[in-house]
C-alpha cells in the first residue's frame, strides 16, 4: 500500500465523503442514471482507460468487428459505474432493501458442496456484474462470508468502506493478511470469496483468452490444503438495478502427478470457466483492467504499449 501523507488522506477523503453521502441518499433509479452518465462520460474523455479496453477486447474476441468492440467496451464502463454506484447507494440500505433487488440461482447445489464435508467453500468469482451484491447476498442469509479485498490507499476510506460489508455480517481479510483467517472462515463451514481476474504479480501463468496472463494461486492451493470445494459464482445485472446470482458449477481439486501440476491445471480449470462466462455476458465484465500486464519471464511487457486495436 502507497503511503499518503495526513493531509492527503484528509483532501481525498472528506470531498468523497460527501459525494457518497449524497449519492446514497439519492433515489436508486436516479443513482443507476446518474451511473450510466459518469460511464458513458468516462468511454468518451478518459481514453487511457478507453484504450486498455479496447486492447483487451481485441485479443479476446478478435472475430468480432472493432465497432462491436468498441460497443461491448462502453457498456463494460458503464456497468463497472453502476456496481460502484450501487455500493456506495447500499450503504444506507436495510438488508431487506437489498434482498428485494436480489434473486439467486444454485443456491441449492452451492449449500450442498458447502455442507458435505462442512469445511465451507471457497467462492471464484470476478468482476462481472456486481459482485459486491453477491457478498452482500450470503452474508445478510447468515452464511458469515469471509471476502478476500486489496486494502484502499487511503486508509480513512478504506476503514469507512470496510464497515459497509462488515455489517452486514461479512469478515473482510486482506489479500496480504494471515492465511489464518482463511482457514478459520473454512473452519465454521462458511464461504471465503476471492476475485481472481485480475493481474497477480505473484501468481502463475495459465491462458485466458489465447494468450497467458498472470493468475491468483490462493483459491486452489486453499482447496488443495482444506479439501473445501470451489464454486464458481458470478452476478448479472439488469438495467434497472435488479440482480440475479448464478452458481455456474462446483469444481473440486483434479490430482496431477506433482503439486505443481496439479496447482497449474487447476488454476487453468477456474480460469477457463470464468472465460466462458465473460465470453457469453462480456458487456459485465471490467475490460479497462490490464489483465495481461505481467508478462512472463524474459517476454517484454508491452502488451498496451500500442495502438494495433482496430
Amino acid at each position: 500500500m502507497a503511503y499518503k501523507s495526513p493531509k492527503v488522506i484528509m483532501l481525498e477523503y472528506i470531498p468523497l465523503r460527501i459525494l457518497m453521502e449524497i449519492l446514497a441518499f439519492m433515489p436508486y433509479i436516479i443513482v443507476i442514471l446518474f451511473a450510466k452518465l459518469v460511464g458513458t462520460l468516462m468511454y468518451y474523455f478518459v481514453p487511457s482507460i478507453r484504450k486498455v479496453a479496447f486492447i483487451n477486447l481485441k485479443q479476446a474476441f478478435p472475430q468480432k468487428s472493432f465497432k462491436e468492440r468498441k460497443k461491448i467496451a462502453k457498456r463494460s464502463i458503464k456497468s463497472m459505474m453502476m456496481t460502484f454506484a450501487e455500493f456506495i447507494k447500499s450503504s444506507k440500505m436495510s438488508d431487506k432493501q437489498i434482498l428485494k433487488r436480489i434473486k439467486i440461482e444454485g443456491q441449492d447445489i452451492f449449500d450442498e458442496a458447502m455442507n458435505k464435508k462442512k469445511r465451507g467453500i471457497i467462492a471464484i468469482t470476478g468482476h462481472i456484474g456486481n459482485w459486491e451484491y453477491i457478498a452482500f447476498y450470503f452474508a445478510i442469509k447468515g452464511y458469515n462470508p469471509g471476502v478476500i479485498f486489496r486494502p484502499l490507499d487511503n486508509p480513512k476510506l478504506d476503514a469507512y468502506m470496510r464497515s459497509w460489508r462488515e455489517k452486514r455480517g461479512m469478515k473482510c481479510i486482506s489479500r496480504w493478511g494471515d492465511l489464518r483467517e482463511i482457514f478459520n472462515v473454512l473452519n465454521n463451514n462458511s464461504p471465503v470469496a476471492f476475485l481472481c481476474d485480475q493481474n497477480y504479480l505473484e501468481g502463475i501463468f495459465v491462458d485466458f483468452f489465447g494468450y497467458p496472463c498472470a493468475t491468483a494461486v490462493g483459491p486452489v492451493a486453499i482447496a488443495m490444503k482444506t479439501g473445501s470445494p470451489m464454486a464458481i459464482v458470478y452476478s448479472l445485472p439488469d438495467r434497472y438495478g435488479h440482480h440475479k446470482i448464478i452458481v455456474h458449477d462446483i469444481m473440486y481439486i483434479e490430482e496431477k502427478e506433482t503439486k505443481e501440476e496439479t496447482i497449474r491445471h487447476n488454476v487453468q480449470r477456474y480460469t477457463k470457466k470464468l472465460e466462458e462466462i465473460i465470453t457469453k455476458y462480456p458487456e459485465n465484465w471490467l475490460w479497462i483492467h490490464p489483465r495481461w500486464n505481467t508478462r512472463p519471464k524474459g517476454e517484454a511487457e508491452t502488451f498496451y504499449k500500442h495502438n494495433n486495436y482496430k
